[in-house]
């Protein structure tokens, strides 16, 4: 079947902006309880390893900026308590269960929100800190979802090496990331490479923007998705005994968290024209869990 043939390809045909995030906090986003070491961990892609944001929850989190709202802030509520969105949100995300009249059917949004993937990674680096780590599958996703086809090539190094910036991050043709050495590859990472994912960021104080010439290195995506898997955050937990106010007995547990400064990027697609035009994204967003301890605080960018 063709493309003309296939319905599918009309959602080709329309605007796609693609959304950035940039952690300023840890993030949680958990895929339920497991039966190994972590108790709680993140959701991740199946087949790479690498951690996603679910396209749910970013709808979600935007959606609750289209809500019905008095003059002094509070929440417009139909009989039963229930939150009420605005028209321009009924129209984005479409209409909720209890706001569709007897006589009416359901209203799909107009934007479609893709799942947000991995771009760079950051890990604890031998000089320089830290470094962002990417990989090739990662790069070759987001050159094809924002539609950057003209970039050229991009360096392949093997496992053992690695394209970076030695100046900042490497010493004598070496780097040091977690607990692995890897040799300078021969050829770096293209400079309109560089120019383009530094505009995933572009207010000028931001740290991806100061910091990603310098920091960002190119590893293969075996090594990539093992860094993924293995170097986030492992925090442990326990509850608290409301009446005694000291630890409850067997209540420990470990919360496997995605790093600050870690970037994720997300398509965003109108699926009526003019619909991300409508579509207002803060600044800064909060997504996951936790947020009352201060998890899953995003830098956000559209683009």
């Amino acid at each position: 079947m063709s493309d003309d043939q296939n319905p599918k390809s009309e959602i080709r045909n329309h605007k796609t902006q693609i959304l950035y995030l940039f952690t300023r906090t840890p993030l949680h986003v958990g895929a339920g309880s497991s039966v190994g070491a972590i108790d709680q961990p993140i959701i991740r892609e199946r087949h790479t390893g690498f951690p996603v944001i679910p396209g749910t929850a970013i709808k979600g989190v935007l959606a609750d900026d289209h809500l019905q709202r008095t003059t002094a802030g509070q929440l417009v509520k139909d009989e039963k308590g229930r939150a009420l969105r605005t028209d321009t949100g009924k129209q984005l995300f479409g209409k909720q269960d209890h706001e569709i009249g007897k006589d009416e059917s359901g209203q799909a949004g107009a934007v479609s929100f893709g799942e947000a993937r991995l771009l760079a990674f950051p890990v604890r680096s031998g000089r320089g800190c830290f470094a962002w780590l990417t990989s090739p599958l990662a790069l070759r996703r987001w050159q094809r979802d924002a539609n950057r086809h003209s970039l050229p090539d991009l360096p392949s190094p093997p496992r053992e090496e690695a394209c970076f910036d030695t100046a900042t991050i490497g010493h004598n043709g070496q780097a040091l990331f977690e607990d692995y050495v890897f040799r300078q590859h021969a050829a770096p990472i293209p400079p309109d490479w560089l120019n383009a994912l530094e505009m995933a960021q572009p207010d000028t104080e931001s740290v991806w923007r100061k910091l990603c010439r310098s920091h960002l290195a190119l590893v293969n995506d075996e090594t990539l998705s093992l860094f993924a898997r293995t170097a986030c955050e492992v925090a442990q937990h326990v509850r608290i005994d409301d009446e005694t106010g000291t630890a409850a007995d067997k209540a420990l547990f470990n919360q496997e968290n995605v790093p600050a400064e870690t970037l994720f990027y997300a398509p965003l697609t109108e699926l009526r024209d003019g619909a991300l035009a409508q579509l207002a994204v803060p600044s800064a967003l909060q997504v996951g869990g936790d947020a009352t301890t201060g998890l899953g605080f995003l830098s956000t960018h559209l683009a």
